[in-house]
């Protein structure tokens, strides 16, 4: 009896440990798991590599280097402070980014990278980590800042508009420390000439060739949009008109009646001035700001374009206009809320065709990408589009 007692506890012992068996390894996987899972979830977000879309760069040391998206059809407008510009330019490969020479000649506040021919977008499914283009620009004051250009296969991805901010004095004051060359433009401040030469392989934005002879002093009123271009000789007969049109257009503001419709703020008006003696177009720009707030114009504002239209009144062939002379009733380019300012601009007289017209267009800093226009049309003085 005993021995049958002894097997019965054998017996419930060992189907006892062999229920327990799986359940202990079934906990112990799922608590794997689990712990994987939570790992998973508290990994840090990995931080952007490069800019997309828009992109502002504070600037706080000398060196500094911008990572920027750009796509295959895009372009990207890098904005400079008012008071510095590119001085020197150093491009990478051509084939892979260019700068825009013929942009920066017409305005030395903005350098515009656009995408070479083999500057093409990552394959489907494989983020980009390295930088296929580099431009590197050392401005006026000396800074030297270098873009790294990453490619996008998103147009929407490409960076758009880059502005870098930084406090010029500031930038002169640690270089000057660290005996660095400051105002490569020639200018001095404190008794200093730094100006040199232009270094080989690199776009020098030189304003007037050393060996060209001096050139003569613009007019007090001159265009604020021509500063630091060479600036070409005017004849005197085109220089009075174009100022005695915009005397006569600021003695009577009324006579601007037919306005258009705001433009991201800018609504204009215009009037012609002939000048017959001269065989010299002269026409008087009003730019208007609607806003609450003061807008600065594009250095490239006003802008004169002659353009070829199809039947339905489409443009199919667009060219820019070069000016004689210009003036303007306030040479900063500010328009205070609710404000106009006047632009008169002398052109040579054209020849038109019945498919051909000349339209004016304004933009601000804000929206350098939708200028307000309107057009001048034979025979009438003005016609608002």
């Amino acid at each position: 009896m005993n021995l049958l007692n002894l097997l019965l506890v054998l017996l419930f012992l060992s189907s006892t440990f062999a229920a327990q068996q799986p359940a202990t390894v079934l906990k112990r996987t799922t608590c794997g798991s689990c712990l994987r899972r939570i790992a998973r979830k508290q990994l840090p977000p990995q931080p952007a590599e490069f800019f997309v879309g828009e992109a502002r760069v504070d600037v706080t040391k000398d060196e500094t280097v911008v990572k920027l998206a750009m796509a295959q059809h895009g372009s990207v407008f890098i904005e400079l402070p008012a008071n510095d510009g590119p001085r020197y330019i150093m491009p990478g490969d051509p084939e892979m980014a260019t700068v825009d020479e013929k942009a920066l000649e017409r305005n030395k506040r903005a350098i515009i990278v656009r995408p070479g021919s083999l500057f093409l977008p990552p394959l489907r499914n494989l983020k980009t980590s390295t930088p296929a283009a580099t431009v590197t620009a050392q401005m006026r004051s000396g800074l030297v800042v270098t873009f790294l250009f990453y490619p996008v296969g998103d147009l929407a991805q490409n960076v758009h508009r880059c502005v870098l901010h930084y406090n010029r004095d500031e930038v002169i004051a640690r270089r000057r420390a660290a005996g660095l060359p400051v105002n490569l433009d020639g200018t001095s401040q404190g008794g200093e000439m730094t100006a040199q030469p232009a270094a080989p392989k690199s776009i020098s934005v030189e304003e007037v060739p050393k060996t060209a002879p001096p050139l003569p002093q613009p007019s007090p009123v001159s265009n604020w949009i021509l500063d630091e271009l060479p600036i070409p000789y005017i004849p005197d007969p085109v220089s009075t008109a174009t100022q005695r049109a915009l005397a006569e257009a600021l003695k009577a503001p009324e006579q601007f009646i037919i306005w258009t419709k705001p433009i991201e703020d800018l609504t204009l008006s215009l009037k012609t001035s002939p000048d017959t003696a001269t065989n010299t177009a002269i026409v008087v720009l009003a730019v208007r700001n609607k806003s609450s707030s003061p807008r600065k114009l594009a250095p490239n504002s006003p802008e004169l374009l002659n353009e070829l239209i199809d039947r339905n009144d489409k443009p199919i062939d667009i060219r820019s206009i070069k000016t004689l002379h210009i003036e303007t009733s306030d040479t900063s380019g500010v328009i205070a809320p609710d404000k106009t300012i006047y632009f008169a601009i002398a052109y040579p007289a054209p020849t038109l065709n019945s498919n051909q017209r000349i339209r004016i267009q304004v933009s601000h800093t804000s929206a350098v990408d939708v200028p307000a226009s309107i057009v001048i049309a034979k025979g009438q003085t003005g016609v608002a589009k």
